[in-house]
């Protein structure tokens, strides 16, 4: 299917034009961008590691989850947006880049995976990880440890792949 015309759509739309005269707004956006994909990465591997027991064995890993969360979510809605924003000054190159499809891939992926596996096995994860209370259906922990890792791995690809976008 060929994508081309929503990228001309978006090329010519007044977000582009507006983008692309005010550059001192575009490197504003661009900072908040950046500082949410840390974010996104930093709650993402601050929960991962905690449910693989790298990081933080003596707390309890339900708390980490549940306040890491919001901030998850927080960062991804801030990513959308800016990268949209972002996306309107170079939609034309942005066309043709292979880099930016696998980003899009990946971030689809990893949202996908966060708010269905993860975010599954995650309530489920048994005592031994650190979770409160007893678990009637706690899943094993090596599965645990795999959902960790895969979304470590997913996110790793997703910030990979946006930054060979510049290189590109």
């Amino acid at each position: 299917m060929d994508v081309v015309f929503i990228f001309q759509w978006l090329d010519a739309s007044a977000l582009a034009d507006f983008t692309k005269t005010w550059a001192g707004l575009f490197a504003a956006v661009q900072t908040v961008h950046i500082l949410s994909m840390v974010m996104l990465c930093g709650m993402m591997m601050l929960g991962d590691l905690r449910m693989m027991n790298v990081i933080l064995k003596g707390v309890p890993s339900e708390p980490i989850i549940e306040n890491t969360k919001k901030w998850i979510y927080l960062a991804l809605v801030l990513i959308i947006l800016t990268g949209i924003y972002e996306a309107s000054a170079i939609a034309m190159k942005l066309a043709y880049n292979s880099f930016f499809f696998a980003k899009m891939a990946g971030l689809s992926m990893g949202i996908i995976f966060m708010l269905s596996l993860r975010n599954a096995v995650y309530l489920r994860a048994p005592e031994e990880i650190g979770a409160n209370g007893e678990r009637s259906e706690s899943v094993p922990v090596w599965v645990v440890k795999l959902v960790a890792f895969t979304s470590l791995l997913i996110w790793f690809t997703v910030a990979a792949s946006g930054r060979w976008i510049g290189f590109s």
